[in-house]
């Protein structure tokens, strides 16, 4: 198989460098990495993208070079951003072929959005700090609405989000609110210090998960604050509005330095969030602050390890925990951190059945009407493999998979935190 070497090898792109938004360039990297996928399909089980890839290449005769725009486009469209062909390519940097095929999507989707525009209803999808400040004001309404039928079906007229996709709850006592009446930090932090970075989320629809973190870490003498202004901007990632995306990123770095430049870890209760505080933030702004923040920032979980490799996490487990079935998200697995909740929840006395297959929702993806076959077709396995399990509890570490979960075998999971809270006989919820 003969291929061009890239002009520039695409995960090192800038989104500064005129070229990047150059439509021949793009052109050109994508067939160039499409003929090593074709030759390879390795990646053909893992999500729609692949196989209408291949489809598109065996529909012609003159394979890579007959598949069209539109073709690519809509490969683009099927690409979800769950990154698992990334880990699973062999082609990967260093390499002679330099393959990051999250990253050309990612920029062929900028590009789209820069060519297209992106429509109302899909910019209303990105404004979760608005829609969760209004909701946690009357929540009763916002969850009546969200759990009856024909404000769904008008919902998924108007905003395209798929009338079965179960809508977050919302709360009044945000994490926010209820760290603040409890007065901030309770301890001096003799063992460390951390600042919860709590997600749009876990803010307003997962306050439990918040309140978990900050006991179960202080059950340890880690003194934690709160600093949470806004969200990291993941949303703005799935329409392709990067100027927001890095208004966002300047913000939150600014609000969260200060933190780490007095010893504290970001503490982050979602992999997609940690991720791109970790991956996405040095790269859209350049800078050794945004450096400083990414490389403090971890997820949630993976910080207990961290203390319990460190010999600080207490191990006074008070109650059984049982079978639980751990669903690890695509977006914690691509950070290459293992499995700490899993090691975490062991530790804490629980039997855990690792499940270790996608979602298929990841950002707004697998919410969209127009994709939400699909993405039960992608996450089939997972709720198999949940079903079969038959637990006593239900965790993953991802909200949007656990929504999922809940879609589709009516379970209701909870963050690994809060199981570990609950061993610990911190709380009765």
């Amino acid at each position: 198989m003969k291929v061009d070497l890239p002009e520039t090898p695409t995960g090192a792109w800038s989104y500064d460098d005129p070229s990047y938004w150059d439509a021949d360039s793009l052109e050109r990297e994508l067939r160039r990495v499409g003929e090593i996928c074709h030759q390879c399909r390795r990646c053909l089980p893992l999500c729609p993208s692949f196989p209408t890839l291949f489809d598109l290449v065996d529909a012609t005769e003159d394979e890579i070079a007959g598949v069209t725009n539109e073709g690519f486009d809509r490969v683009n469209e099927l690409c979800f951003h769950c990154k698992l062909c990334y880990n699973h390519c062999p082609y990967t940097p260093p390499h002679e072929w330099d393959v990051d095929f999250p990253a050309l999507m990612r920029r062929q989707q900028l590009v789209r959005a820069k060519r297209d525009g992106v429509s109302l209803a899909r910019k209303l999808t990105t404004k979760t700090d608005l829609i969760g400040k209004v909701s946690s004001l009357a929540p009763p309404l916002m969850n009546f609405a969200n759990r009856n039928r024909v404000s769904r079906i008008a919902m998924e007229k108007t905003v395209g989000i798929h009338r079965d996709w179960v809508q977050p709850s919302y709360y009044f006592e945000t994490v926010a609110r209820w760290f603040k009446k409890r007065g901030g930090p309770r301890v001096e932090g003799a063992q460390g210090r951390a600042v919860l970075f709590s997600t749009c989320t876990v803010n307003y629809s997962d306050p439990l998960t918040g309140r978990s973190i900050v006991e179960v870490l202080e059950h340890s003498e880690i003194r934690v604050e709160l600093c949470y202004e806004r969200c990291c901007g993941m949303p703005y990632t799935d329409v392709g509005d990067l100027e927001s995306l890095r208004e966002n990123a300047r913000r939150n770095v600014a609000d969260l330095l200060p933190h780490v430049d007095a010893g504290a870890r970001v503490v982050v209760p979602g992999p997609s969030c940690s991720l791109l505080l970790k991956e996405e933030y040095p790269k859209l702004l350049g800078t050794p602050e945004a450096q400083r923040v990414a490389e403090a920032t971890r997820d949630a979980m993976e910080y207990v390890v961290e203390l319990a490799r460190a010999d600080v996490l207490k191990r006074d487990f008070e109650r059984p925990l049982g079978r639980v079935a751990y669903h690890a998200p695509c977006h914690l697995r691509h950070q290459s951190v293992g499995f700490p909740a899993r090691l975490v929840l062991k530790a804490a006395g629980a039997e855990v059945e690792l499940i270790d297959a996608c979602s298929g929702v990841d950002g707004t993806w697998g919410m969209q009407a127009r994709f939400h076959e699909e993405s039960m077709k992608v996450a089939r396995k997972m709720l198999d493999r949940i079903d079969e399990t038959r637990p006593d509890h239900v965790a993953t570490d991802c909200p949007l998979s656990a929504l999922r979960i809940e879609e589709g075998l009516g379970l209701k999971p909870i963050h690994p935190i809060t199981l570990l809270r609950h061993a610990y006989g911190l709380g009765e919820e």
